[in-house]
């Protein structure tokens, strides 16, 4: 019988190439297989928090996003009428020690797959390997996969197993097989990447509307030759206005014609929403769903990071950031343990739980948009003036401290781990562990 790999990683989103590079820059080595038979750069945009780039920063990711990515300068709270609700400075225009950065979900999916290339060989992951069953044998578990490359099965032997394969997880399944579907919230997203002139100064992200009827608006790439943003939108809908689209139904291409009709109040003096949909590259759907939380993450010496383990809303930019943030506390717990692996999985379920259910919870009360919610409420209320403040900066200052102590990006924490040294130095060239 081969030797069992110390560490099997099913999955090779975010969260899994993640996990890979902070087990081999600890001396860990480990193999990451996907169910895709090639990566490619699939998804729209997502946001990374600062607490998520600070771990890009120490893989030595970060550098490599700069032309990839905008750094924006703020978050735009905006009330159904597109009056500024709060302006929230972001990363290190609110003087953290890290930015937050705005980017295409391929192209960080492709930094890191090819810093892992690079650095430890082709041979680090194994692409086409869907995962059909989890075996425990003693001191290792036995994984079986479908090969959708050259047919017939693949086998392999782990000291440990992380599932890192997201909401529609295949081990999550395995070890809670009566689990069933994800949690439909009502609401249906639209999706999609629009080249348009930049919004505002280029750099601003906005949220504008209220829950069940709302468009989000950011930059995932500095302006091209001709003078033209990637615009990523999200343009929601609630039950009220439309039923949510099956749950599971993911990344379904829909009529750029019919979305936008559904939008088509949504015209502001800084974005033309319906406008922004019929021009898009690029319209998918998706429901919006999580998972309820659950009490354990680790069954032995299988665990789950990322969407595998907590699905959240996106709402408050966090699901990239909390995988990143699963990524590092398991590495760092494995390095230090690795001759007893349960203890170790056992170890960064205890650093990660509550605080990842925290904000699964905060996420369904609508986190830092709670401000969208009491602006509107105060607009029904009756007619505000012009010039005076839909909310106060009491409240203003409670809402958003409040999910920054909780998704665990305010600045004494993020102070405190500036000065960790990089896992990668900058500049540092290929090698092969």
């Amino acid at each position: 019988m081969s030797v069992p790999l110390p560490v099997l990683i099913v999955g090779a989103g975010i969260a899994g190439l993640a996990t890979a590079l902070g087990l081999r820059a600890r001396g860990v080595d480990c193999l990451v297989t996907e169910a895709a038979r090639e990566l490619v750069p699939l998804g729209v945009g997502i946001n990374v928090l600062p607490h998520g780039v600070r771990v890009l920063t120490e893989l030595g990711i970060a550098d490599a996003l700069a032309d990839v990515a905008i750094e924006p300068r703020a978050i735009e709270y905006r009330a159904r009428d597109g009056r500024l609700v709060h302006s929230d400075p972001r990363g290190r225009h609110a003087g953290l020690p890290f930015p937050q950065l705005s980017i295409h979900r391929g192209n960080l999916q492709a930094a890191l797959y090819r810093a892992l290339l690079e650095r430890h060989g082709a041979d680090a992951v194994r692409t086409g390997a869907r995962l059909v069953g989890l075996e425990r044998r003693g001191d290792f578990v036995h994984a079986v996969f479908e090969d959708r490359r050259q047919g017939g099965t693949l086998r392999f032997d782990a000291e440990a197993v992380i599932g890192a394969d997201g909401i529609l997880s295949a081990v999550r399944a395995l070890l809670r097989p009566g689990e069933g579907p994800p949690r439909g919230s009502g609401v249906l997203m639209y999706r999609g990447l629009t080249w348009a002139k930049p919004m505002l100064d280029g750099r601003t992200m906005v949220i504008a509307g209220v829950h069940e009827r709302k468009a989000v608006l950011y930059p995932v790439r500095p302006p091209r030759r001709d003078g033209l943003q990637l615009l990523n939108w999200v343009a929601e809908i609630g039950e009220r206005f439309g039923a949510d689209a099956p749950v599971g139904d993911w990344n379904r291409p829909v009529d750029r014609e019919a979305a936008a009709a559904r939008f088509e109040g949504m015209r502001f003096d800084f974005a033309d929403v319906p406008a922004l949909i019929r021009a898009a590259e690029v319209c998918l759907s998706y429901p919006m769903a999580d998972r309820d939380p659950i009490d354990a993450w680790v069954d032995g010496r299988i665990a789950l990071v990322g969407d595998a383990a907590h699905p959240m809303y996106p709402i408050g930019a966090n699901g990239s950031s909390q995988a990143l943030l699963d990524a590092e506390a398991i590495a760092e717990c494995i390095a230090a343990r690795p001759r007893a692996l349960p203890e170790a999985l056992l170890d960064y379920q205890a650093r990660r739980l509550a605080a990842a259910n925290a904000v699964v919870l905060a996420n369904r009360e609508r986190g830092p948009e709670k401000l969208l919610q009491l602006a509107d409420a105060r607009l029904a209320a009756g007619p505000v003036p012009d010039g005076e403040p839909l909310l106060d900066a009491a409240t203003i200052e409670a809402v958003t401290l409040g999910y920054r102590r909780i998704a665990g990006f305010e600045r004494e924490a993020l102070e405190a781990m500036a000065s960790r040294p990089r896992l990668w130095p900058r500049g540092a060239g290929a090698r092969s562990s």
